[in-house]
C-alpha cells in the first residue's frame, strides 16, 4: 500500500503546487477608488479607477458593467420611462440605447479611458466599441460611468450615462445614396449614450471582471435632488455637486451649452 500511495501523493502534490502557482500568477484586480473631474464648464464626469496587482499576469479582456436602480421612498426600484429625459429634450447629438418602452439597465457595459484589445470590434454605425481593455501588472485604467450636467434655464442636474460606444461625439459618414445633408457636410455627429436620467436618486452598481481574475465591485449613489454623490463601496467622502460648479456654469444658457457639443 505504501508503494502504491507514494506516486499518488506525488501526483497530488504536483497538482496542488501547479494550482497554487496559477493562483499566484493570475491577475488580481483592485478597486483603487472613485474620481471626479470637470470635462467642460457645463459638466463633470464620474469614473472608477482599477488596478492589476504587481507581479501578476495581464488582466485580459477586462470589462466594466453597471446596474442602475432608482431610490424611491427609501427603497430600490427598477427604472421606468418616467425616469428618462424625453427624446425631444435631449442635448444635441445624444442618442440613447435604452428603449423608452422597456427601461432596464442591468449588467450593461461602460467605456474605458484606454480601451486596449488585440482586435477592434464595432457596433452600430460601425462605431468602435470601447468597453474592453487589458490591464498589465501594476497598471491602472479608468472606467467612465456618467456625466453630471446642469443648465441655467433648468437648474436641475441631469445624468448622462455612458455606454460601450465611449464618451465623445463621433462623426458618422452619410451613405452615398443618402440625400440627407447637415450644414453641407457628408457626415452627422452622434453620441451613443446608455440613457439620460431625470433628477432623482439613483444607485449605481459597478462590476469589473477580467479573464482569470475575481470580479471587484463598487456602489455609489447619485442624489441629484440634494446635489450630492455618495460613494458607498469603496467608501469615500461624499461630494457636493454645487462645489464642482465653476462660476461660468451659472451664467450659461441652454442654447450656449448646446454649442459646446458641436
Amino acid at each position: 500500500m505504501a508503494i502504491a500511495a507514494s506516486p499518488m501523493l506525488t501526483t497530488i502534490g504536483v497538482f496542488m503546487a501547479h494550482r497554487l502557482n496559477d493562483k499566484i500568477r493570475n491577475p488580481k484586480l483592485r478597486f483603487i477608488g472613485w474620481g471626479v473631474y470637470r470635462i467642460t464648464d457645463s459638466s463633470v464626469r464620474i469614473f472608477a479607477e482599477i488596478e492589476n496587482a504587481a507581479g501578476r499576469e495581464i488582466a485580459r479582456d477586462a470589462k466594466a458593467t453597471i446596474t442602475i436602480k432608482k431610490i424611491e421612498n427609501g427603497e430600490e426600484k427598477p427604472l421606468e420611462t418616467a425616469d428618462l429625459i424625453p427624446r425631444e429634450q435631449l442635448i444635441k447629438f445624444d442618442n440613447p440605447l435604452v428603449p423608452y418602452e422597456t427601461v432596464r439597465i442591468e449588467g450593461e457595459p461602460i467605456p474605458w479611458m484606454i480601451p486596449e484589445v488585440p482586435y477592434q470590434s464595432s457596433g452600430l454605425h460601425n462605431i468602435a466599441l470601447k468597453h474592453i481593455t487589458n490591464i498589465g501588472p501594476s497598471q491602472r485604467n479608468k472606467a467612465y460611468i456618467l456625466e453630471v450636467i446642469r443648465l441655467k434655464d433648468d437648474p436641475s442636474y441631469y445624468l448622462r450615462v455612458f455606454s460601450e460606444y465611449g464618451t465623445e461625439i463621433v462623426k458618422i459618414p452619410l451613405s452615398p445614396t443618402n440625400t440627407l445633408r447637415i450644414n453641407n457636410r457628408d457626415f452627422y455627429p452622434i453620441r451613443r449614450v446608455r440613457c439620460v436620467l431625470k433628477p432623482g436618486i439613483y444607485k449605481f452598481y459597478l462590476q469589473i471582471s477580467a479573464d482569470k481574475a475575481y470580479p471587484v465591485t463598487g456602489v455609489m449613489e447619485v442624489d441629484t435632488v440634494k446635489g450630492v454623490i455618495r460613494f458607498l463601496k469603496p467608501r469615500q467622502t461624499p461630494i457636493s455637486l454645487s462645489e464642482l460648479e465653476p462660476t461660468e456654469l451659472k451664467s450659461l444658457q441652454q442654447s450656449e451649452l448646446r454649442s459646446l457639443f458641436l
